[in-house]
């Protein structure tokens, strides 16, 4: 069964509703995978997808910058996200880390049970 809610004040007020966060992170796979296991541990994610060697063209101190970067993908929950941003501002090595929410508007309700069980 699909779980949908379209309504955005109800999403972004729910606590239990499931988001997905954006990070970027350097071209470091080992620290990308201490970060993730860190999430983890923590009971911050209950899954974050790794994506390699995306491209990134970004306003830097005057000039247009590009770089090679890890795409995280974390899968948690509203009531989680300012946990979440924390941990990752601790550790990351940026001085502005991208720390991007997407509202998820619907989920397989099997999906939405795991999720939240492992958080």
């Amino acid at each position: 069964m699909i779980i949908q809610d379209h309504n955005p004040t109800s999403i972004i007020n729910n606590p239990n509703s499931i988001i997905i966060i954006l990070c970027t992170l350097p071209d470091n796979k080992e620290f990308a995978i201490t970060l993730i296991k860190t999430l983890l541990k923590h009971k911050l994610a209950a899954c974050i997808t790794l994506l390699n060697e995306v491209h990134s063209f970004y306003h830097w101190n005057n000039k247009i910058e590009t770089a090679t970067e890890i795409q995280l993908l974390i899968k948690t929950t509203n009531k989680l996200q300012q946990s979440v941003f924390n941990k990752i501002q601790e550790l990351h090595p940026y001085t502005i880390p991208e720390l991007l929410t997407i509202s998820v508007i619907a989920t397989e309700s099997n999906y939405l049970h795991w999720l939240c069980s492992n958080l």
